[in-house]
């Protein structure tokens, strides 16, 4: 990864002891990636504490203009699964609200950062987890993962999936997922849209860390607003979504000395330097 760059002394404060209170997740955002893993042998079932840890965590890059990327996966306790999704309380009345309102949290606080992420799926994703995955930014997935949605069978639909889903793959494919309730190995998956890449286990980490390596490279500020366009693009109708493409090209792209420094750099024919920390 390329050098870390100094650390204003007003980020001091996110080196806070409250890290030391995660349970269920492993927690470092030191660098200039992020790394979240789920940590909750050996399934990943979620609960709602495991939830309000990875929104937590999530929340604290808000402001991080150091932090370029966040890196998801699951820790090598859980082999074999990325998640298994939320736990069966979620369907019970009692928990229903609580459980939804908690999983509901991560991705906004996932927007609300506007950082890439990159999941990592090395084993089952269910339920929740495939939710989870589908909404990073990008998916490397390796071959004994696998995707399934089986809300359908127990009598209801994923509220998030149903949303999410069309926009990631599409309506038609996602009515697919989600009406059978059938698991895609990795190639169907990858096929779908799902995912980014299928690579073996064996060629899993030179893999995910030539990928971070070249992400982490770039401008950190023009790796947030990219993905806040793109994601804008995605939710709002058409005319909305360019218009505020536009207004952050020109008005908020352009006063970065990053945008101009890559002109100078193509002109220059030279790698360039990046200011915007």
């Amino acid at each position: 990864m390329p050098e870390e760059p100094v650390r204003p002394e007003a980020e001091e404060e996110f080196e806070s002891p409250e890290k030391k209170e995660f349970k269920f997740i492993r927690w470092d955002d030191s660098g200039i990636v992020a790394h979240l893993t789920l940590n909750r042998p050996k399934q990943n079932v979620m609960n709602i504490q495991m939830l309000e840890e990875m929104a937590r965590a999530f929340e604290g890059l808000s402001g991080r203009n150091d932090v370029r990327l966040v890196l998801l996966d699951s820790a090598p306790e859980c082999e074999g699964y990325f998640s298994m999704g939320v736990g069966a309380e979620a369907y019970s009345y009692q928990m229903v609200f609580q459980m939804m309102d908690a999983f509901h949290a991560v991705f906004r606080a996932m927007v609300e950062i506007s950082k890439p992420v990159l999941a990592v799926v090395d084993g089952v994703a269910l339920g929740a987890g495939c939710e989870l995955a589908a909404f990073c930014d990008l998916v490397i997935a390796t071959e004994r993962a696998q995707f399934c949605q089986p809300e359908i069978k127990l009598g209801v639909f994923p509220p998030l999936g149903a949303v999410v889903y069309p926009r990631v793959i599409g309506p038609k494919r996602a009515m697919e997922l989600l009406l059978t309730g059938e698991t895609l190995n990795p190639q169907q998956a990858l096929d779908m849209g799902l995912i980014n890449r299928v690579v073996p286990r064996a060629a899993l980490a030179p893999t995910i860390e030539a990928l971070v390596k070249h992400i982490s490279e770039q401008s950190a500020p023009v790796l947030s607003l990219l993905k806040h366009v793109v994601f804008e693009g995605t939710w709002l109708p058409f005319d909305q979504a360019l218009k505020k493409s536009q207004d952050i090209y020109l008005n908020q792209l352009f006063e970065l000395e990053d945008s101009q420094e890559g002109l100078r750099a193509l002109i220059e024919k030279r790698k360039p330097v990046w200011k915007n920390r």
